[in-house]
């Protein structure tokens, strides 16, 4: 069947979006061994595997992965101009 656009995650880019934290995703894995949303081995041996409701979920989690990954981009920028900061703030105190 084809697909609603409304079932596209896209909304994952909205700023209303809440992104679950990595730590939160990580507490999540330790107790369930599967992902948020994404279907243990057990239920897809039970029920089957619709692929196109897989893609779209996988296609979900690529995206909140992306979003992830730029707030990291984004930290670590600020701690690269933060370490100059305060390495040419040394560097004035010593009088190099």
């Amino acid at each position: 069947g084809s697909v609603k656009a409304s079932e596209v995650a896209d909304y994952v880019f909205e700023p209303s979006y809440k992104l679950s934290s990595l730590s939160e995703v990580e507490a999540f894995t330790k107790q369930h061994k599967h992902l948020p949303e994404v279907p243990s081995a057990t239920e897809i041996e039970k029920g089957g595997l619709d692929l196109a409701k897989m893609n779209l979920v996988l296609l979900k989690k690529v995206e909140e992965l992306t979003l992830h990954a730029i707030e990291q981009q984004k930290a670590i920028e600020q701690q690269r101009q933060e370490m100059a900061q305060v390495k040419a703030e040394l560097k004035a105190i010593r009088g190099d």
